[in-house]
């Protein structure tokens, strides 16, 4: 990835801000998603399945930089570390860069057009999130199909694309529900990050939606703790890990999981692939999740 940005980045000083930006990047998940796809419909060239990866891998990293830059957390990363001005503005550089090496390895019209789908999609979404629209469990979901659901449907989806020349909606549509039931598990992963964070900031996950329902008194002392920063302070994670199970939080984030994967499953195996094929799609998609 390198490589690309050296050949189309001239300014010495952005180059290796982005080169940096890079080396703190520490997992391959959604180029490895395009690879799968592709190998598994057949397709053979090797070179043009890694240039696509390269390019979405640049993507998913200039998303998760805006992310940060927008939700103002990870601040251990190097982006997090600089002017937010100059940050910003090396993220849209990678992110313009990402489309041009992407766009590359096909002449397709609908290539492109699914990948600029993705990427609107994927921002809507972000934009629902940062504005804390979501106000039912429906508009939650939808706001995580299109945020992050939409990302994970790009690789597997310009994958299949690039093998066959023609677009799946299957894939699409299972792909999408990988990327919800992910996204389900990290966002009950950061209910124990930051001073639970995510609730304490009343952002309208479904974990916040699912207590503001107020189905027993835990969910009512939960809420109660959130209104007060001090006690969101004094209260222990083991406590406090005990309240969302009394409360249902951990079950309910659970089963939504679940939920999804089940979607998932059932709609690979419904692809017109070999069962070998589609049980090996599977367990390669759960586990790189």
């Amino acid at each position: 990835m390198n490589h690309f940005i050296d050949v189309e980045v001239q300014s010495g000083d952005l180059n290796q801000t982005l080169r940096s930006f890079l080396d703190a990047k520490d997992h391959l998940h959604f180029s490895e998603l395009a690879f799968y796809h592709y190998h598994s419909f057949g397709g053979t060239d090797t070179k043009a399945a890694e240039i696509l990866g390269a390019g979405i891998e640049l993507l998913i990293l200039s998303f998760d930089i805006f992310d940060d830059l927008e939700d103002e957390d990870s601040l251990d990363e190097p982006w997090m570390k600089m002017n937010r001005s100059v940050a910003l503005n090396a993220a849209t550089a990678l992110y313009t860069l990402s489309i041009k090496v992407i766009s590359s390895v096909s002449n397709e019209p609908l290539f492109l057009h699914k990948l600029m789908e993705y990427t609107l999609q994927s921002m809507q979404g972000q934009h629902d999130d940062l504005s804390n629209r979501p106000a039912t469990e429906k508009e939650c979901l939808d706001m995580i199909k299109r945020k992050s659901g939409s990302l994970t449907a790009l690789p597997c989806v310009l994958g299949t694309m690039l093998a066959t020349g023609e677009f799946n909606p299957a894939v699409e549509s299972y792909a999408c529900q990988l990327g919800i039931a992910s996204q389900i598990e990290n966002d009950y992963k950061a209910l124990f990050y930051d001073s639970k964070s995510d609730i304490a900031k009343k952002k309208r996950t479904l974990a916040y939606l699912y207590l503001t329902r107020k189905f027993n008194q835990a969910s009512i002392d939960l809420l109660n703790i959130f209104e007060n920063e001090d006690k969101i302070a004094d209260i222990e994670i083991k406590c406090y890990k005990e309240k969302l199970k009394e409360a249902g939080v951990t079950q309910y984030m659970y089963v939504m999981n679940q939920l999804a994967i089940q979607k998932f499953k059932k709609g690979v195996a419904e692809l017109e692939l070999g069962e070998k094929e589609r049980e090996r799609l599977t367990s390669v998609l759960l586990n790189n999740d």
